[in-house]
């Protein structure tokens, strides 16, 4: 059990072998649900490395390139590989980035301060960053909520995220208890469904 309850619902599972074999099969749902979940991510430690947010954007697609070529030789090695090895890529890209852009005439100084602060910005393994799990956890949920109608999302995020009493809630919402509970169970079975093998936790 973690503070975040978004955290909690998650399915804890490692990247699966069979997510990474639909990838390297060239299954396009395989790889859009990737991009879809890990889009965020990616954007964020883009971000966190000083870049605006349409240079952000711009590096993220350079990244999902340089994946969908690497991710043949990709071999998981314990919990949070995966993730540590999709962050490694996208530093490269974003230090292939600002290099770039010191050959620009006028570049100032502050190029050449981002590019020592990613290279002095810890390696995989060795920072668990909480926030890496949230985002991570809320676009999970965030696209399997969209999947739903009002009335359930609302059940849901009530009960499940802010904690309210479930018959309070179906009171509110005009729904029976049991439709509450049916409601947080469907849409925690879409989520391991949708997103298992995806969301791993990271290795201490």
């Amino acid at each position: 059990m973690t503070d975040d309850p978004v955290q909690d619902i998650g399915p804890h599972h490692n990247t699966s072998t069979g997510w990474l074999e639909r990838v390297r099969a060239g299954e396009p749902s395989a790889w859009q649900t990737f991009v879809r979940l890990y889009g965020p991510l990616i954007y964020h430690w883009c971000q966190r490395s000083g870049l605006q947010a349409a240079d952000a954007a711009d590096v993220g697609q350079d990244v999902f390139r340089a994946v969908l070529i690497a991710i043949p030789q990709f071999q998981r090695e314990a919990d949070g590989s995966f993730r540590g090895w999709l962050r490694v890529i996208t530093r490269n890209k974003v230090r292939d980035f600002l290099r770039e852009r010191t050959r620009v005439p006028g570049a100032g100084g502050d190029i050449g301060n981002q590019l020592a602060s990613v290279a002095a910005d810890p390696t995989p393994g060795e920072v668990i960053d909480p926030e890496e799990e949230r985002i991570l956890y809320r676009r999970a949920l965030e696209l399997v909520l969209a999947e739903h109608r009002d009335d359930t999302r609302q059940a849901f995020l009530r009960v499940v995220i802010d904690r309210q009493d479930p018959a309070a809630v179906a009171s509110d919402l005009g729904l029976t208890v049991n439709a509450i509970y049916l409601a947080k169970s469907r849409i925690l079975r879409r989520l391991r469904e949708e997103f298992a093998g995806l969301l791993e936790p990271q290795s201490d």
